[in-house]
């Protein structure tokens, strides 16, 4: 991996930032935050058309399911659903909730099942992102995937203007942002500060989502970009003001939709919303 991988124990420190914000996730992502919410209504879109009964069969891996939000919605429409995390109390609060029926604490570089035993698997809210060794991970979801099985996530963009205001900010190294920018390569380390502790969070180029699907053996079917327009307006400020920042980021919406599935404007989102598919043997 290019960029700033500080730390050999990101596992621990992952699970213990989503353990300390299970209670509240919901809240916060989706009742507090419009950024947020913009992006959970684009995933459930490409969620309903793949998962209301048509293409995808019966078992499917809620990859990072955290507090069980998609794993209701499998169960509810009859799948049976595998949720794995890595925050323990995020888990707990999904079966407290009575979200997950079969839940599994792991990790997802080292996935405990065995070869093709799912139909799909969906990992949404930017797993992949907090996974270092992303590649392993990648590996792992074929391995456990049937053939011809969907793997369906969102990742966030390297290059797009959001990553240029953070690079400028000191949120994201503006040497690893302009190597992206440059050679197609998103491996750079991200770090949010958690009790003096540093998180890692990844980003990704499109030309590295390519070639990592293709290399363990998925073909894309498609990816729709989210916040493309809207992605003017820095994170910082759109992810948790209201007043003119959410009524100028609303009616940057409007032209999202129609930007977010066509080239070149999707390239230049901030998160890309990928279906892909495994190759059959």
């Amino acid at each position: 991996m290019e960029g700033d991988d500080q730390s050999s124990n990101y596992e621990t420190y992952v699970s213990n930032v989503y353990d300390e914000m299970a209670s509240n996730y919901e809240r916060i992502y989706l009742k507090l935050s419009q950024y947020y919410r913009h992006v959970y209504s684009e995933l459930y879109a490409v969620f309903r058309d793949y998962f209301n009964g048509v293409k995808i069969r019966s078992k499917i891996l809620d990859l990072g399911s955290g507090t069980g939000i998609w794993t209701r919605l499998l169960r509810e429409r009859g799948y049976h659903v595998v949720s794995l995390d890595i925050s323990h109390a995020s888990l707990n609060k999904c079966v407290r909730s009575r979200r997950c029926s079969d839940p599994v604490q792991g990790d997802a570089v080292k996935l405990p099942f065995r070869d093709g035993y799912f139909d799909a698997v969906v990992a949404y809210g930017s797993v992949f992102n907090h996974i270092v060794k992303t590649e392993d991970a990648f590996r792992e979801v074929s391995r456990v995937l049937s053939g011809g099985g969907y793997l369906i996530f969102d990742v966030d963009n390297l290059v797009c203007p959001d990553m240029a205001y953070e690079s400028l900010l000191g949120g994201v190294p503006i040497r690893g942002f302009l190597k992206g920018l440059i050679s197609g390569n998103g491996h750079v380390g991200y770090w949010y500060n958690h009790d003096h502790e540093n998180i890692p969070f990844r980003f990704f180029t499109i030309k590295e989502i390519r070639n990592i699907l293709s290399n363990y053996g998925f073909r894309l079917i498609s990816l729709r970009g989210i916040h493309v327009l809207s992605n003017v307006i820095p994170s910082r400020l759109h992810q948790w003001n209201n007043g003119i920042t959410s009524s100028l980021a609303s009616l940057l919406y409007l032209f999202d939709d129609t930007l977010g599935r066509h080239a070149p404007f999707k390239y230049m989102a901030t998160t890309f919303l990928v279906v892909s598919r495994k190759n059959n043997a």
